[in-house]
């Protein structure tokens, strides 16, 4: 049985490579691991560079036009942000917050919509930059080491047997579990989003896992491969 809190979180960037994007938003909310019900809330743009020669030479991604188009920001506003040294320390103390053993076992899970194939390893990024991180591994430990909840992974294993859902895209669920689509994309509406699909599906596996019998299910065949 979980106990540990759940961190649902979103970056918005200025570009689409994880590994070289420049964060310009960051939100989170987080979710009480047994009730499911929000604990609190974290939300602040990011000041990327804005010279793009400048941020090319640091070996990052230039602000894309398109990117800021679908994200709602603009230069000006990127531009009073605070610093992603400042962000990333406060982002860090929100999240530690919820570490009821102050270590890296009980810190809480991460969780958002394709972080693992994007969030995360801008994560890991702002980790090695300002820390937490594992100076052995260079991985981070901000978030516990063993579980992540990538909401996008759960939407496709409940989708996957059926032939009308075409898109399991964020936009693609608002349509069809009729989330406004009002503020989408920006970070804080992203995670609030992502956070009620995910407590959705929980609280479903919880009523279906209530009638499955795991103990001994391959005792008596048959086995699938």
């Amino acid at each position: 049985m979980n106990y540990r809190d759940i961190i649902v979180f979103d970056f918005e960037t200025g570009s689409r490579n994880p590994h070289k994007t420049q964060p310009t938003q960051i939100a989170a909310v987080a979710i009480h691991g047994r009730k499911l019900t929000p604990k609190g809330f974290f939300n602040s743009e990011m000041q990327p560079i804005l010279d793009d020669k400048e941020a090319i030479k640091q070996g990052l991604d230039p602000l894309e036009d398109e990117a800021l188009k679908i994200t709602g920001k603009n230069r000006e506003d990127l531009a009073k942000a605070p610093k992603p040294k400042q962000v990333w320390e406060k982002f860090t103390s929100f999240v530690n917050k919820y570490n009821f053993k102050g270590t890296q076992w009980f810190a809480p899970i991460a969780a958002g919509y394709n972080i693992i194939g994007f969030d995360m390893i801008i994560v890991n990024r702002m980790c090695n930059l300002y820390g937490p991180v594992d100076k052995k591994t260079g991985n981070q430990v901000l978030f516990n080491k063993i579980h992540k909840i990538d909401v996008m992974d759960n939407v496709f294993m409940w989708t996957e047997n059926n032939s009308d859902i075409r898109s399991i895209s964020m936009d693609s669920m608002r349509e069809l579990m009729s989330l406004s689509s009002e503020n989408a994309h920006d970070a804080l509406q992203d995670v609030k989003d992502t956070a009620n699909i995910m407590i959705k599906l929980m609280k479903t596996h919880r009523a279906v896992a209530n009638k499955i019998k795991l103990e001994k299910a391959f005792a008596n065949g048959p086995l699938y491969v």
